[in-house]
């Protein structure tokens, strides 16, 4: 698979953005037109833009730790849209797409294992960090299906 590299929003970027939205979707406070907002600004695709609207510009994103009210307004996102995670982070209102998703995979859905690690899975994570490396999300999903990423780095 083929990465871009990995660039900073400038503030002309940034600025190009706020026209874009409010040229494309006057007045909206949850735009979803990113495929028009992205040609306003060039090098940026529509997952960019919407990315850094969400993550950044969207003046109500909270950072730092969820409050109880954050964590029933996730639950009922995904009961109600699944994890199509833009929608999900609108209606929570005060988080983005991402620390929804990382709310929800790490610590709130339902069928993440939190059974005790036994000697034996123990042994198993070891050598699986031996043949892996770091790479949590790879081994979670080959070894110990239903624990976390964030599970398996923190044992």
């Amino acid at each position: 698979m083929l990465y871009r590299e990995r660039r900073s929003w400038t503030e002309g970027e940034d600025q190009l953005l706020r026209d874009a939205v409010d040229l494309e979707e006057p007045g909206s406070i949850n735009p979803s037109k990113w495929h028009a907002i992205a040609r306003h600004v060039p090098s940026r695709t529509n997952k960019d833009c919407r990315k850094r609207w969400f993550a950044k510009m969207a003046s109500d994103v909270v950072k730092g730790g969820w409050a109880p009210e954050e964590d029933e307004k996730l639950v009922q996102a995904i009961e109600k849209y699944g994890t199509r995670w833009s929608l999900v982070s609108a209606y929570v209102q005060t988080r983005n797409s991402d620390q929804c998703a990382k709310r929800w995979t790490d610590t709130l859905n339902p069928m993440i294992d939190r059974t005790r690690w036994s000697a034996e899975a123990d042994a198993l994570l070891l050598n699986a960090v031996q043949e892996h490396g770091k790479l949590w999300t790879k081994i979670v999903r080959i070894y110990f299906p239903g624990r976390t990423g964030l599970a398996a780095k923190n044992r």
